[in-house]
């Protein structure tokens, strides 16, 4: 063609526009929108697939630990939907067994009822004939007999064919049952392989969703445990329930049921042993112990009524044996002792005097026991002498209370 040729090239693709020359000022219009449409076309193509890092999103890449927690929920939504529907079939198919007994159980029964009629009718026509010879004669008494015969003999036909069907039907449902009994087995057979190969997979998984689904059966057990009073397997028992994470509320009253079951055995106990102590020598001392015991484990108020019945039966024993002490007692301090009197217990010390060899210096008096009398069972008090020497400095504040004791320096004070 004849004129200049105009080309403009972009990043888009190549457009090539041709104008003669004859023709610029009457195409000048067209050329610049197709100038403008090119520009516009080329900035947003360039604005569309920028690369530039404001114009990206970027997304955040996921930590090993949240993949491996989304797997697990995954895992322990087929466990605990696979454990559902085996449970559920196992329901089902011991409903469909009890039902199918059931059925047989009734056509047996009914077949049963069939056969005794059917044996039984010989019985009946003969009884039936021995009336009509009884009443009829003649004609009458041989009509009768026939029509007895012809009545009898539809009824055993009918008894017979029903029983045959009874017998029948029977036979049909344990059939049923046989085959049954193959194909429920190998459903059972089929979902329980099923979860197995997710148990695998997942045991830790598994193990959760098994506890989870068998926590309120242990919580029912440990609550029955209670009442029975076996706190140690309540204890187990409780603490499986709990791996499940069951309802808070179920195991606050649980775990209260078991505190309360170990307060009244405690109690029990304690009570048990107060009663044990008697009227034995001691029985204050170690009643009190007792004491102590039950309020440490805050059931004082459950032994309190029994301990003080046990302390006052203990002190009117105690008065007894220190009403037959305070003659040995004196006839001690005449023999030149000084008793201590404990509960069914006398121990007769003697007074040392003992000379330093430094002079100047005063005698160091010191106590010796000399020996002991206990109260025996029978009544008796048997004197015994301590196997090692036992030397005080000083006796203990109990017999420097004593009425010996005072008497005792009453008559070292008048001798010095």
């Amino acid at each position: 063609m004849n004129g200049d040729t105009t080309t403009i090239v972009s990043e888009t693709p190549t457009l090539l526009v041709v104008a003669s020359e004859d023709g610029k000022k009457e195409n000048a219009p067209e050329s610049a929108a197709l100038r403008a449409s090119v520009a516009c076309a080329t900035s947003h193509l360039q604005t569309q697939y920028s690369t530039e890092l404001p114009a990206c999103q970027i997304a955040a890449a996921p930590t090993l630990e949240e993949i491996e927690r989304e797997i697990a929920a995954a895992a322990r939504q087929r466990i605990e939907a696979a454990l559902r529907d085996l449970n559920e079939t196992r329901a089902r198919i011991e409903r469909e067994r009890n039902a199918r007994d059931a059925t047989l159980k009734a056509m047996q029964e009914r077949a049963g009822k069939t056969r005794a009629e059917l044996d039984g009718l010989a019985g009946e026509r003969a009884e039936m004939e021995r009336r009509a010879q009884t009443f009829l004669t003649g004609d009458a008494l041989q009509a009768t007999r026939e029509k007895i015969h012809l009545a009898f003999n539809v009824r055993q036909l009918e008894l017979e064919d029903a029983l045959a069907l009874a017998e029948a039907d029977a036979q049909e449902m344990q059939t049923q049952i046989q085959a049954a009994l193959i194909s429920d087995a190998l459903e059972l057979q089929l979902a329980e392989q099923y979860l197995a190969q997710l148990e695998t997979v997942a045991p830790d998984v598994a193990e959760s969703v098994r506890l989870a689904a068998t926590a309120q059966e242990n919580l029912a057990a440990a609550r029955q445990a209670v009442h029975d009073g076996l706190l140690r397997d309540a204890e187990v028992l409780l603490a499986k329930a709990k791996a499940g994470n069951p309802e808070p509320t179920q195991v606050g009253a649980v775990e209260q049921m078991l505190a309360d079951a170990r307060k009244n055995q405690t109690a029990r106990d304690l009570v048990a042993r107060i009663n044990a102590v008697g009227d034995q020598p001691g029985a204050v001392r170690r009643i009190k112990q007792l004491v102590e015991e039950a309020e440490t484990a805050g059931v004082a108020n459950r032994v309190s009524s029994v301990a003080n019945r046990a302390f006052e039966a203990a002190r009117r024993t105690i008065n007894a044996r220190y009403a037959q002490a305070r003659p040995i007692a004196d006839h001690l301090v005449a023999e030149g002792f000084l008793p201590v009197v404990g509960d069914g217990r006398i121990e007769a010390w003697k007074s040392v005097a003992r000379h330093t060899h430094a002079p100047d210096t005063e005698s160091d008096n010191t106590w010796e026991l000399d020996h002991v009398l206990s109260l025996r069972a029978n009544g008796v008090w048997k004197t015994e002498k301590p196997r090692v020497a036992v030397t005080r400095k000083d006796l203990p504040p109990r017999a420097q209370h004593s009425r010996w004791y005072h008497a005792w320096v009453s008559a070292q004070n008048t001798t010095a």
